[in-house]
């Protein structure tokens, strides 16, 4: 077999994947071709390297420090802030043409109005009530001095 496909097992040779009788054929072939017998310590450098690699962590003095300064807390918040004013904006200007279009206009029957502007009201309802129970717990929720 030329040396590329032995090539393609020497990482199953070097993990113990391989079958006996593949591993037989392996080492037949390594005896006689020393490219091969090259890449498979240089496999063998990185499976060392990559096996005592870590990965660090950074501490919690670090997590504290980072959410102590006043830009890192304020970034996401303003980021948010400026995300819900861009909804907000864009969805009046979607219910304005809604309503013009249709509440407004002179073909549309009575009943179909007043169902546009019973959903519309109502949506605008649900939304002022789940604003007002999120301001609510906002005030009194209870892992607020919870440390991250």
């Amino acid at each position: 077999m030329p040396g590329d496909e032995f090539k393609a097992l020497l990482m199953g040779y070097l993990d113990e994947e391989l079958t006996h009788e593949e591993v037989l054929r392996v080492e037949n072939h390594l005896r006689e071709c020393q490219g091969c017998s090259l890449e498979l310590e240089d496999f063998r450098r990185l499976k060392g390297v990559t096996r005592d690699m870590r990965v660090l962590m950074p501490d919690d003095k670090y997590w504290e420090d980072y959410w102590s300064h006043i830009y890192n807390r304020l970034e996401r918040r303003i980021g948010w802030i400026l995300m819900s004013l861009g909804a907000i904006l864009l969805a009046s200007y979607g219910l304005y043409e809604i309503l013009e279009k249709f509440v407004l206009g002179p073909d549309i029957p009575w009943i179909i109005r007043i169902g546009i502007v019973a959903f519309v009201v109502g949506i605008c309802a649900l939304i002022v009530s789940v604003l007002r129970e999120r301001l609510f717990f906002i005030k009194s929720d209870k892992y607020e001095r919870v440390k991250r």
